[in-house]
């Protein structure tokens, strides 16, 4: 029987403006589900006085953690002293360690050397919570007999978008600007398609991407109030320097993630549109709330499908989504989850 339930405090002390945003969220939720803050003091303090009380700390922790108790931890792991610890509890044969992988740098960036020393470290683990059913199968694939919870969507804090929206060839794009490279290209679909525009939210604009005609850009605001701030019909979700397709490591990322614009852009009652290939175009599916495509160049056409009784439809089967996402049940349920198959 499991007793005191812990969480690894690594991110929900920080101001996030992109994807960062769902570990903070990821660790709120954790402590409103009743888990302990580890945290170890001093945090940004690298100070002889602070590495001290960090180390007593260490200790005081490692011994109040007994077995039988459970500690969740989001992945990747920074931290030295927070692999430590982890290491040696570990040791704790009946403490129940849960990794809920945010992400897997590795693939991301497209370097084998991380990947290795990534499941390295994972596979020293029992209990996961991964994004969705790709990721599932790849970990599993990758690191079998292991038990395996998932979220579908990052949980998002924030509130509902709750105005009206209708069907336009208006796409929203929110992000870290600077590494979607595919948006200085745009301009491209203007021929094909020049009545559909692109209005651009987040840090990183470049000077290309403002100069295209087809794209307005829209500016930085707290995270928190995006949702109902937005102005479009359609979320887009993208990666890589390609608009043909996904490209490079970061579009071949999207084949196991679920991205936090997923959503945000649920929350802010955008239908979506994600590329076929990506891992979100099974729950885009699932719930009716959007579109896939192969290439940026076939948005037009995909928007010229829907009718306007299709839009509002889409609209509708993502509230109850919203609502989930915005009081942290995704990440809940997927503890519940991990809990009851050990306790069975």
């Amino acid at each position: 029987m499991y007793k005191k339930k812990f969480f690894l405090r690594q991110y929900s002390f920080e101001n996030f403006f992109h994807g960062g945003i769902g570990y903070s969220d990821g660790e709120k939720i954790m402590q409103q589900n009743g888990f302990v803050p580890v945290e170890f003091p001093r945090h940004f303090d690298f100070s002889l006085a602070a590495k001290f009380k960090r180390g007593i700390y260490f200790f005081k922790i490692l011994s109040g953690i007994k077995d039988g108790d459970t500690l969740i931890f989001i992945f990747p792991v920074f931290a030295k002293l927070h692999r430590v610890l982890l290491k040696f509890l570990r040791g704790k044969k009946n403490a129940r360690l849960i990794c809920f992988v945010a992400d897997i740098d590795g693939i991301k960036d497209g370097d084998k050397n991380i990947l290795v020393t990534e499941m390295e470290q994972l596979k020293q683990y029992n209990n996961f919570i991964v994004h969705n059913d790709a990721m599932k199968l790849w970990l599993q694939n990758t690191l079998p007999d292991k038990k395996v919870a998932i979220i579908e969507f990052f949980d998002f804090l924030a509130k509902p978008f709750t105005g009206e929206r209708q069907k336009a060839k208006q796409v929203v794009f929110a992000g870290n600007l600077a590494k979607s490279i595919f948006l200085e290209k745009l301009y491209l679909l203007e021929k094909k398609s020049p009545e559909l525009r692109f209005n651009l939210y987040g840090a990183g604009c470049t000077k290309k991407m403002l100069l295209q005609g087809n794209v307005n850009y829209r500016g930085v605001f707290e995270p928190y109030k995006l949702p109902s701030i937005i102005e479009g019909s359609f979320g887009l979700v993208w990666d890589g320097d390609s608009i043909e397709e996904p490209g490079g490591s970061l579009g071949d990322y999207m084949r196991y993630i679920s991205h936090h614009k997923l959503s945000l852009y649920i929350l802010g009652g955008l239908p979506l549109i994600v590329p076929e290939i990506a891992a979100s175009a099974a729950l885009i599916k699932k719930y009716k709330i959007g579109v896939t495509v192969s290439s940026l160049y076939e948005i037009n056409e995909a928007i010229d499908r829907i009718s306007a009784e299709d839009y509002q439809q889409m609209k509708q089967n993502m509230k109850p989504l919203a609502k989930r996402i915005s009081t942290g049940t995704q990440l809940t349920s997927a503890i519940a989850e991990l809990m009851e198959k050990d306790e069975n």
